[in-house]
């Protein structure tokens, strides 16, 4: 029996169709996520993997009913969530798992019954992405972290929570990873956002450093563009050092995933500012070898709690 159906056995998926769907959303996330997926297969106990492959799913469905790369006009968008987001509480409203994608997210919130009420709290949350267009500065960066990215995350969170923790506490070691994980993708999907239109840094800084929103569309590789960015990298690494005392939030089990995803973010943010100007034309990914190299890293120190975790 492989990792990935050992973990589905303890994680009590005994039914075969059941365990097809987790399968089968296990086998998108790591044709679409391969470094996270890489991460939890690697350093996460087998069950708690499984369950962490049904939150990010069910996200990943959220994100393609919202996208905002222009298919379709944001009535449309808006329409389809909101009857994906009366399947969703029906389904897990129903004593008996549903059939299709929704069953192991029913599954999941019932061995993790915190995570119910973060779906719902995603859920009412999620559709500010269809109206947001760019922030005026920071205050409007923060609220967006607050309101759209922490419920986010906060459904990985109520899974690697332990056992009758504090919600609150919970939600302010989450915090504390939520802002220089989403600025770090803005800054590295630059180019993507150009195209659909909007531009996510702060507009306050393109005034400081004498950048318009012309200079960024056309890609300009200006003294005054590289200024800007190189500002936006600084707030990165300063995120992503107040999110280190995060960790101690955390489970012990789970920790080292955790700092596994800020080091492999770290590792990001390099490749970023080594290509300057050019994130205006096309996005930076993690480098394969220098992402296996950092999970392997943690695997190595980790790999005896991990394995007598079950």
């Amino acid at each position: 029996m492989n990792g990935w159906r050992r973990g589905l056995t303890l994680a009590g998926v005994a039914e075969p169709r059941l365990r097809e769907r987790y399968t089968r959303q296990a086998r998108q996330l790591a044709r679409y996520a391969p470094a996270q997926y890489a991460a939890l297969r690697l350093l996460l106990p087998p069950a708690t993997a499984v369950h962490v492959v049904a939150a990010v799913s069910f996200m990943h469905t959220c994100d393609e009913l919202l996208d905002q790369d222009g298919r379709a006009p944001v009535e449309v968008r808006a329409t389809r969530f909101a009857a994906y987001e009366t399947r969703v509480r029906r389904a897990l409203d129903s004593p008996r798992a549903p059939a299709g994608a929704l069953a192991p997210l029913w599954h999941t919130t019932r061995a993790h019954p915190p995570l119910a009420g973060l779906v719902d709290d995603f859920l009412r949350a999620a559709p500010a992405d269809l109206y947001f267009t760019g922030f005026a500065g920071e205050p409007e960066f923060a609220v967006y972290v607050e309101e759209y990215v922490l419920p986010g995350l906060m459904l990985i969170g109520g899974v690697l929570a332990g056992p009758g923790e504090p919600q609150e506490r919970l939600r302010e070691s989450v915090r504390l990873l939520a802002a220089p994980l989403q600025r770090i993708d803005f800054l590295t999907d630059l180019a993507e956002d150009l195209r659909a239109g909007r531009i996510c840094l702060p507009h306050s800084d393109l005034l400081d450093c004498g950048v318009t929103p012309e200079d960024l569309r056309r890609g300009r590789a200006t003294a005054r563009v590289r200024e800007l960015l190189a500002r936006t990298a600084a707030k990165c690494w300063s995120e992503l050092a107040a999110a280190r005392p995060a960790l101690a939030g955390v489970p012990p089990l789970y920790a080292p995933m955790v700092a596994a995803q800020l080091d492999v973010y770290a590792h990001l943010l390099h490749r970023a500012l080594a290509s300057g100007p050019r994130l205006l034309r096309g996005g930076v990914r993690p480098g394969i070898p220098a992402a296996a190299a950092i999970l392997l890293r943690h695997r190595r120190a980790t790999s005896g709690e991990i394995a007598s975790s079950g």
